[in-house]
């Protein structure tokens, strides 16, 4: 996808509904098994604290009281039994199983985008690091919180910031809880915006899937259900967001692979001009090649010839050459000539010597 770097940073330019695109593109063909695993997801988080709940719980009515004028305390029923019963143990049960789930969860939908082999098995795989999940939901959870406390907007803020910390924990398990911090708020810096709006652009959706959820919670109220089959039938009608909350687990899937630097948007090479390239003279390739082949001549001979004796005898030939051009014939021949005579009178002079010389020589006595 298209990205600009700022510094060691990705920002993401691309619009909301493109990044959407890649959310529905990583879950053509696997929409059921997804949907099967944020069904098994949602059904580990919610029904075990509603049955905690029915089991140990105190009615939140029993806070509830009024006094008559006759100084007895009445309780009102209605106000009592619509009531939620809540215990401690739904709560301990949330806090020690959220980090997993939600670490099991994002590694499901990273290797669903990535187009590897998933089952709904995975997303109990972040148990298998369940100290570190643990970890990091604590230390997320705290930083939100602190943030909250000045004002809404700071506390949505921070919540955004550090939104990459369980992508980051589930692509590389040996990062520590800080490091998918910072780098999480490293990610997000000049990302924040661009995040909101994706995450805004999926409120159409969630209206329409909460339309059958509202429905069934005002059948419950109408009814008079128990306060534990009135949180069943809530959970049910949860299961109409399914859908929703799979298409936007996968977007956001696409959205980290962005920041992380795995998808670039393909874009055509840059124009590059041809270099010039030097074409040699019809006569210096003459030159070359009939060097060349004196070369091999001489290398078949036995000689070793080198390039700059060649390049030297085929000057000294072609010195030669405008040298003859330049003598007179007629010079040529008395000098020949001359050269004649001289050599002849040199031999006539050798061969008076050599009488001379056997003259003086003693004779053989008999």
């Amino acid at each position: 996808m298209q990205q600009n770097m700022i510094g060691p940073n990705i920002i993401i330019t691309e619009p909301s509904s493109n990044l959407r695109a890649l959310g529905r593109n990583a879950l053509a063909g696997k929409w059921k098994l997804a949907i099967l695993a944020v069904i098994v997801y949602t059904l580990c988080i919610d029904v075990p604290p509603v049955i905690l709940n029915s089991l140990f719980g105190i009615n939140i009515g029993d806070m509830y009281y009024n006094y008559g004028y006759d100084g007895m305390y009445y309780q009102y029923s209605y106000v009592y039994d619509s009531m939620p019963t809540y215990s401690s143990l739904s709560g301990i049960y949330l806090i020690l199983v959220t980090g997993a789930f939600t670490l099991g969860i994002t590694l499901f939908f990273l290797a669903l985008f990535r187009r590897q082999i998933v089952g709904i098995g995975d997303i109990f795989l972040g148990f298998e690091r369940f100290g570190k999940a643990l970890g990091l939901m604590l230390f997320q959870s705290l930083f939100i919180f602190l943030w909250s406390l000045l004002l809404i907007v700071p506390g949505v803020i921070a919540s955004i910031r550090y939104s990459q910390a369980f992508f980051i924990l589930a692509d590389d398990p040996n990062k520590g809880i800080r490091e998918c911090m910072d780098e999480s708020k490293r990610m997000m810096a000049g990302n924040k915006w661009k995040y909101f709006c994706l995450d805004i652009s999926f409120i159409g959706w969630f209206c329409l899937a909460i339309i059958p959820a509202s429905i069934l919670s005002a059948i419950a109220s109408v009814l008079y259900f128990s306060a534990f089959v009135t949180v069943l039938i809530s959970i049910l009608g949860s299961l109409f967001l399914v859908p929703v909350i799979a298409y936007r687990y996968a977007t956001m899937a696409g959205f980290y692979e962005i920041l992380a630097g795995h998808l670039i948007k393909e874009t055509e090479p840059a124009p590059i001009e041809p270099e010039a390239i030097p074409v040699e003279s019809m006569a210096q390739t003459a030159d070359n090649i009939s060097a060349d082949e004196e070369v091999h001549d001489n290398k078949d001979d036995g000689y070793d010839v080198t390039e700059e004796t060649v390049f030297e005898a085929s000057n000294d030939t072609s010195q030669g050459k405008s040298d003859l051009k330049t003598v007179d014939v007629a010079t040529v021949f008395a000098e020949v000539d001359k050269e004649g005579s001289i050599d002849s009178e040199k031999s006539n002079s050798s061969s008076d010597k050599k009488d001379g010389d056997d003259d003086s020589l003693p004779k053989q006595v008999d």
